[in-house]
């Protein structure tokens, strides 16, 4: 006869819902309101289901992180030991490990880790989520950034980025044929394409830029090489002080590629 394999009780701290997990369980949604939560590892399997194992630690800024999901909005609180979640608004499934894509490759990619293209690699796909990036070879579609994305790349590039920061390594030479959104731009290599920046361009000694800009300021090292157009704009709360609409995120407001 098959033995069955012990169980513990967990009580979720929202919503007291109780439910049976395995007593070395880590994590786990609640069935009742669907909140993630820690459950521990229990000391000893005991007979029946007590005692209740209860949620820890008590500070959930010291146990878990939160995790925004790109497709629906939601954000919603993991474990800092999960290798992936999913978004109790939409069901999608997000991985929470860094990616390395070394060999062509054309799946979608949804992490909050960093994402790696080798020298080798290509990817290519219109759903393309990460925390951050290092791009070495080729990334066609559209690429959506938490963190820093750092291009040092001299293959083409044809792919629309968004990240709050964007770097163009010194050996790199990107030509994209989508305006670049981010709030700050360092090139110091060579980029050619259009620029929508809510920050400063900065254009680095030894770099390169030929691009229109429209952005809050650009600067110039000695060295540097810019030729385009510039427009610089104020920020919208000092044009309107009075004006109370809050801000978005820039990747919230494209709307989702359909499969």
């Amino acid at each position: 006869m098959a033995r069955i394999p012990r169980k513990a009780l967990a009580r979720c701290p929202d919503c007291d819902f109780e439910q049976l997990e395995p007593p070395d369980l880590i994590s786990t949604y609640c069935r009742g309101c669907g909140s993630c939560y820690e459950t521990g590892r229990a000391a000893r399997y005991l007979a029946g289901l007590e005692p209740a194992v209860q949620a820890i630690p008590a500070d959930p800024n010291l146990s878990a992180k939160p995790v925004f999901c790109h497709r629906c909005g939601t954000t919603h609180r993991v474990s800092l030991a999960a290798r992936n979640t999913i978004c109790p608004g939409c069901s999608a499934c997000m991985d929470l490990e860094d990616i390395r894509i070394l060999s062509p490759a054309s799946q979608p990619v949804d992490t909050r880790g960093k994402l790696y293209v080798g020298p080798e690699g290509t990817l290519n796909n219109s759903w393309i989520v990460c925390g951050s990036a290092r791009i070495d070879g080729t990334v066609s579609g559209v690429l959506r950034s938490e963190g820093e994305v750092v291009l040092a790349t001299v293959k083409p590039c044809p792919c629309q980025i968004m990240a709050p920061s964007l770097v163009i390594g010194k050996h790199a030479a990107i030509r994209l044929t989508s305006p670049l959104e981010t709030d700050a731009l360092v090139v110091r290599g060579r980029f050619f394409g259009s620029v929508n920046c809510r920050g400063t361009v900065l254009v680095a000694r030894g770099g390169h830029l030929e691009a229109d800009i429209c952005a809050r300021s650009i600067v110039v090292e000695k060295g540097g090489f810019f030729k385009g157009g510039c427009q610089v704009i104020a920020r919208r709360e000092e044009q309107n002080p009075k004006a109370t609409a809050p801000r978005f995120p820039f990747f919230m407001l494209l709307p989702s590629p359909s499969y």
